[in-house]
């Protein structure tokens, strides 16, 4: 039986899916699935995000320098850790720079380079647009309208970026169908390709379980909400600008959003100027100033160069995928730390997140985790850990206790001090490192702090460097006490009303 059109267009899509998720960005796509998860549990979502931003050094650099940055962070508020950047931004702000940086880092490479730093350029500024147009309407989310549009060019990325892998011959055959004039580009993919990108961006989002509002905004007859034509019509107005900022198109463009957002036509002018400065702006802090050079900008919206930073992350070299000891960033911490008591309800969740943040990128420890004993007292379990394999290591991580002590966690927990286990262990605790203990820490040197609330022990941190092999010496030991020290405080501070 001859195949039909349709399933010759669903096998070639098929194709595609299955060579962007399992060879090209099967990384993306598991990071991208995890970000765009809509919120559950706050509290336990927010742990998850920052738990995920702190597996890759990159991210968590680029996400504090734009969470420090004027345009996010207006007040200038200094944010040292991943967790405190979700409180006082949010967790949807936060999300949407950890999706954008996602993006980035996935499509900056490709023998085709400039046609995808071009859709990309043209996706931030339309997601700007986007965001500041569903602001200004009340939309419930203009995060979740941001990375749908946002996401609204994937296959268009996704395809140039790795086109050279996946079918070289295509790619050129369209690059020459483009080039040609007066073509009808979704023609042109459909005759070279046997689809449309556009579909391509269809097929993924479904594939992936990236965004419901994407999904219709890309349908051929979108429904009439505001937040779908916020996604196609954000599009519009950033492929208009190319052409220029005062062609009748935009000038149409701009009736249109005008009227969507009940503002005098002079205002909303103003304002999508504005977000292409903003957009702009924001590339650069996220490491993509390449792209956000060819974002269109108005000559009056020219951005002063204190907002402009061409620091992408091939800049300085390819990042370490274990944090170094930084005495600088351990001082920052701590003085947010103490900052957070003065509150006159602090979040000791938050309190226990920032000191092991301090201790995973201030310290330098490649694991870090928290344990907390049970109602009974009779197993002690992680609850919450980051760093390399935190979810392995998080499993790894529940120890039965007894009296008298059995294994290492048992004497911490009675005896109420911190320790330096190191490897082999000295005799008075080789016995206590059982193979329970040993399956955690490895062959390697490991320390562990008690948490005690009114002289009772109720959990413990650990923290190694298993993962990269490298030494812990005084230093370490000493300021791996003190973030415990303080996380004991800030407990002890709230129970003690």
């Amino acid at each position: 039986m001859e195949p039909t059109e349709e399933s010759s267009r669903q096998e070639k899509l098929q194709y595609w899916i299955e060579a962007l998720t399992e060879r090209e960005m099967p990384v993306f796509a598991q990071t991208a699935r995890l970000i765009a998860t809509e919120a559950g549990d706050n509290q336990r979502s927010a742990a998850e995000l920052a738990e995920l931003v702190l597996q890759d050094v990159s991210m968590t650099a680029r996400l504090l320098r734009v969470a420090n940055s004027i345009i996010a962070n207006p007040n200038r508020t200094t944010i040292s850790t991943v967790s405190r950047a979700i409180v006082l931004l949010g967790f949807e702000t936060v999300r949407n720079i950890c999706f954008s940086i996602a993006i980035i880092d996935a499509m900056s490479h490709g023998a085709h380079h400039a046609n995808v730093v071009r859709e990309m350029a043209r996706a931030f500024h339309a997601a700007t647009q986007a965001r500041t147009m569903a602001v200004k309407r009340r939309d419930h989310s203009p995060e979740e309208v941001f990375i749908a549009t946002l996401l609204f060019q994937l296959g268009h990325m996704a395809f140039w970026c790795f086109a050279g892998t996946v079918d070289a011959e295509s790619a050129e055959r369209l690059q020459q169908a483009l080039a040609q004039a007066d073509v009808d580009p979704v023609e042109a993919e459909r005759r070279v390709l046997g689809f449309s990108l556009k579909e391509l961006t269809g097929a993924l989002n479904r594939h992936w379980h990236l965004s419901s509002l994407l999904e219709d905004a890309l349908q051929p007859n979108p429904t009439n909400t505001p937040r779908a034509t916020n996604v196609t019509l954000a599009h519009q107005v950033a492929r208009a600008a190319e052409e220029g900022w005062d062609t009748p198109r935009m000038k149409q463009l701009l009736d249109r959003v005008a009227e969507a957002l009940y503002l005098p036509r002079d205002k909303v002018n103003q304002l999508v100027r504005d977000n292409a400065r903003a957009a702009v702006s924001s590339m650069a802090k996220l490491g993509a100033a390449d792209a956000g050079r060819l974002v269109p900008l108005p000559k009056e919206a020219r951005p002063p160069a204190v907002e402009t930073n061409t620091e992408t992350p091939s800049d300085s070299g390819k990042p370490s995928r274990f944090p170094s000891a930084d005495a600088e960033l351990q001082m920052q911490i701590l003085r947010e730390l103490s900052d957070l008591m003065t509150d006159d309800h602090p979040n000791i969740n938050l309190v226990f997140e920032m000191a092991l943040e301090g201790i995973h990128r201030g310290v330098g420890m490649d694991r870090t985790l928290f344990a907390l004993l049970s109602p009974d007292r009779a197993t002690l379990r992680s609850k919450y850990a980051i760093g390399w394999d935190r979810q392995q290591l998080a499993q790894q991580f529940r120890f039965k206790l007894n009296t008298p002590a059995v294994h290492i966690m048992d004497h911490v927990i009675h005896t109420q001090q911190p320790l330096w286990v190191r490897f082999p262990a000295a005799a008075e605790f080789a016995r206590m490192v059982t193979a329970d203990v040993q399956a955690v820490t490895g062959d390697s040197d490991f320390v562990l702090m008690p948490i005690a609330v009114r002289g009772k022990t109720i959990g413990l941190f650990y923290a190694d460097r298993r993962p990269s092999r490298r030494a812990l010496d005084d230093e370490a030991f000493t300021s791996f006490k003190l973030f415990g020290q303080q996380a004991r405080l800030g407990l002890n501070f709230v129970k003690g009303g």
